[in-house]
């Protein structure tokens, strides 16, 4: 009986290559699968860095109705259109601005909250008071600026006076210092004619007012010589004929008010501006901060906005957060020269 002998297949000579094809197949399967566990992982990390997903505050530092809330309620609601998210503006008054920056400055560095600041809230303040709660060159992350007022000097449609040589003719010629008066210490108005007597080198009387219902009234009865106001306010009475301006503190003239020379053609350098723009708390990643930026730049491009605040007697400079940061590191260099000089201080 013979044996039968079985022997294990061979291997065709092409078997290797297939087997190893195989492999490679199954190894790129497996990538694919665990690549798209990647991406799903990560998807919701990228929604999370999306900017920004949930309602954005601005905080006012004044009461409702003012023009500083105005203009955040137009620039919110054309933020809230740009992000698709909720813009809504609050108003947390008093303490001249400091409740509201302390709100802000204690608030998560993440965007979402933004301060409505402007040249008194940011700038003065550090310089009139010396116990504050915050230290207001460090609590913040300046966003972007929003429009600039230059002051006006404005006078009685009866005055002499038509410009701004003429007024400090007649303030020298004086047997009296000319009676200025202002929103009180401390504000623009006031630190206003404090440069003009400064650079001009004449005596004024300065006549604080609580705020500035009644300084056109006293200026058109006569019993003030003069006073420094931002145009948006002014110009319904420089219309009406009660009022002129004889001199505008920018270093050009100003497309609302024609025929108004910029006081600097007089007293070189002479400028002095009320501004408004957007902070956050110090600590914003900066990619959020550029992403506020840019929206508040092409708002402010947006024609028919520009040309409001234009008509306003607004200069409308949009720009970098570094370049608003730099403008505010300059206004406290200048402003703070001008406090000092006059010993200013309210406490």
């Amino acid at each position: 009986m013979s044996a039968t002998i079985r022997e294990k297949p061979q291997v065709p000579l092409d078997s290797t290559d297939s087997l190893w094809h195989s492999m490679e197949t199954l190894m790129r399967a497996l990538l694919l699968v665990l690549a798209s566990f990647g991406l799903m992982a990560a998807a919701p990390a990228a929604r999370s860095d999306a900017f920004p997903s949930e309602t954005v505050r601005i905080i006012v530092p004044y009461a409702a109705g003012g023009i500083a809330d105005v203009l955040a309620r137009l620039v919110g609601a054309r933020m809230e259109s740009a992000f698709r998210q909720p813009v809504i503006v609050e108003n947390k008054a008093g303490a001249n601005g400091t409740i509201a920056q302390q709100f802000v400055a204690g608030a998560k560095p993440d965007g979402y909250t933004l301060l409505l600041g402007n040249t008194s809230t940011q700038v003065v303040n550090a310089h009139l008071y010396t116990k504050l709660p915050i230290n207001i060159a460090k609590a913040f992350q300046p966003i972007g600026l929003i429009a600039a007022s230059p002051m006006m000097l404005v006078v009685s449609a009866s005055s002499p006076a038509g410009n701004v040589a003429d007024l400090l003719a007649a303030a020298r010629a004086s047997a009296a210092p000319l009676n200025f008066g202002s929103a009180g210490n401390g504000s623009a108005s006031h630190l206003s004619l404090v440069l003009l007597a400064t650079q001009g080198k004449v005596s004024l009387n300065h006549v604080p007012y609580k705020g500035t219902a009644q300084i056109a009234p006293d200026l058109i009865g006569g019993r003030l010589d003069a006073y420094f106001d931002v145009p948006i306010t002014a110009m319904p009475l420089l219309k009406s004929g009660k009022l002129k301006a004889i001199g505008v503190a920018s270093r050009d003239s100003q497309p609302a008010l024609p025929g108004v020379a910029p006081i600097a053609a007089t007293l070189p350098g002479f400028e002095m501006t009320t501004w408004l723009g957007l902070f956050g708390p110090a600590g914003v990643p900066k990619e959020r901060v550029d992403r506020l930026n840019r929206t508040l730049a092409t708002i402010l491009s947006e024609p028919a906005l520009r040309q409001q605040l234009i008509d306003q007697g607004n200069e409308v400079r949009p720009g970098t957060a570094a370049e608003f940061e730099a403008f505010i590191a300059g206004e406290m260099t200048r402003i703070g020269e001008v406090i000092r000089a006059a010993g200013i201080k309210l406490d």
